[in-house]
């Protein structure tokens, strides 16, 4: 393992790292990225628990209740448009102010795509395909966390021979020639994702696409479902996906310190940005990427050929909505890739988009990373937006 570890504990220490953000984004507008995102598509009906309204008290009452039946109030709090590529794709949209062209391909609907998914992403992408009918879950929230019921039968139809029967060889082909990026999230869910990006990357070659010329951003999102031998499969795609493409890994805490056991890493329950660091240095030494990127709640790191870095995030003790704020994350650390930034700015841009999205309920724009920024450094940055 590579010992190179830069460890910014405060925003004190970020001003050269700032400075270079604001710097390159602010000539974002000069590039217009375009690529495609995938592959997932869920509907989520929310709830909020009235009585009870904490989960530890909501647990006992229905373990008194079993073998009988329960009720409980409830406030209905809508339906929205969900799964991890649908918000990704909508905040990379965000973040770069309209000017990317996005094509998201995904599960939104049986044949045509449905009117939830136009309205939310109709004005955000350059193409819609839907490969199958969207995932659900209901979503029951509580003062002390959220339980997700999930019908997931629907992911198992997202398929390589979905996307080329649905998107068609000859369309394919045009996206992949146009692209500077692939986003390929919700592995965990989707279990037939793998084969879906290797052919992508293997795709791109076979076009005549220069190595390392396409950004390709991965997320794995929860995997506790998945066989180890799903995800040695996972692991085995890495190496060919990063001999074409310029990959990076993103995992949240939980799902690095799951992939750290992969390797015999015991870091579960280490949360320091020492301990974060350095379980993104051994995953980087044992996944054939170019970045891995571990995001806990308060900062982010990020590992390469270039060492390891960890960078403080603006932290917000009480999120305006948490749900999304991991995809707004990843398409934050996308945008900065993008746009040029090295490591450090990669994953500040990441903590920044999170970071606005869970105290405002929106994507930023890069303009709008820049503001909270200025807050976050002189001391006024509060918990909304």
């Amino acid at each position: 393992m590579h010992n190179s570890f830069t460890i910014h504990q405060k925003v004190d220490s970020l001003a050269a790292v700032i400075a270079d953000f604001k710097l390159k984004t602010a000539l974002s507008g000069s590039k217009r990225p375009s690529g495609l995102c995938g592959f997932d598509g869920f509907i989520d009906l929310f709830l909020r628990l009235q009585a009870p309204s904490s989960m530890a008290e909501f647990g006992s009452k229905v373990a008194a209740a079993a073998g009988i039946a329960a009720s409980y109030p409830a406030q209905y709090q809508g339906v929205k448009f969900g799964g991890n590529g649908p918000l990704f794709a909508a905040a990379l949209h965000d973040i770069h102010g309209g000017v990317i062209d996005v094509t998201y391909i995904g599960a939104m609907g049986l044949g045509e795509v449905l009117p939830i998914y136009q309205a939310a992403l109709g004005g955000k992408t350059k193409r819609l395909y839907t490969l199958a009918p969207p995932a659900h879950t209901t979503c029951m929230e509580f003062t002390d966390g959220k339980v997700m019921l999930c019908d997931m039968a629907t992911c198992a139809d997202v398929t390589w021979e979905r996307v080329l029967e649905c998107v068609g060889q000859p369309a394919l082909d045009a996206e992949l020639k146009a692209a500077s990026f692939i986003s390929a999230v919700n592995w965990g869910k989707l279990p037939h994702a793998g084969p879906i990006w290797s052919n992508l990357a293997d795709r791109l070659a076979g076009i005549g696409r220069p190595a390392k010329e396409v950004f390709f951003f991965m997320d794995l999102a929860e995997f506790e479902t998945r066989t180890m031998i799903d995800r040695e499969d996972l692991l085995a795609r890495m190496e060919p996906i990063t001999r074409q493409c310029q990959t990076l890994l993103s995992f949240n805490l939980k799902e690095a310190w799951q992939m750290g056991e992969v390797f015999g890493g015991a870091y579960h329950g280490r949360k320091d940005a020492d301990s974060v660091a350095e379980l993104a240095t051994l995953l980087k030494s044992r996944i054939s990427v170019d970045r891995v990127i571990i995001h806990p709640n308060d900062g982010a790191a990020c590992a390469s050929a270039s060492g390891t870095v960890y960078v403080p995030g603006p932290y917000c003790s009480e999120p305006l909505i948490s749900t999304g704020a991991g995809d707004n994350f990843g398409a934050g650390c996308l945008a900065a890739a993008l746009q040029g930034l090295d490591d450090a700015g990669i994953v500040l841009a990441g903590n920044c988009a999170s970071g606005y999205f869970v105290r405002s309920g929106r994507s930023a724009s890069f303009s709008d990373m820049a503001k909270l920024l200025d807050a976050w450094a002189d001391g006024t940055l509060g918990e909304r937006l």
